[in-house]
């Protein structure tokens, strides 16, 4: 409820902002408050969650990325030791930092976060 009010505020505030020449700020506004209605209004069983499948998914770590999908980015076997991960992970940023012409932060986000993910598993 509260996001309900709080994105028609900020949509209605983008409006006017909007309509009396601030456009510049007006526009991203009222952006944000249709997100938050979107959000607030989308029904629960959508998006996927891990909670409505019965407790079969995979364990992930708290950012999202799941141990088994970490593994296949970064293309290490299941019993791979740190130094392995290491060692994908500088070859995959080689090849995907947004300085190279293949490369786009992005992708280089996800490669680190695979890293993390699998060094995290690791340790504990």
């Amino acid at each position: 409820m509260v996001r309900i009010i709080l994105g028609g505020a900020a949509l209605f505030a983008g409006v006017i902002i909007s309509l009396r020449g601030g456009v510049i700020l007006g526009g991203p506004i009222g952006v944000f408050g249709l997100g938050m209605l979107g959000e607030a209004l989308r029904p629960r069983g959508q998006g996927g969650g891990a909670g409505q499948r019965g407790g079969t998914a995979p364990p992930r770590a708290s950012n999202g990325m799941s141990v088994s999908e970490a593994r296949e980015i970064l293309g290490v076997a299941a019993d791979a030791d740190a130094e392995s991960i290491r060692a994908a992970h500088r070859r995959l940023m080689k090849k995907l930092h947004p300085d190279t012409g293949e490369g786009s932060a992005a992708l280089a986000r996800q490669v680190q976060e695979a890293r993390d993910v699998l060094l995290a598993q690791l340790d504990s």
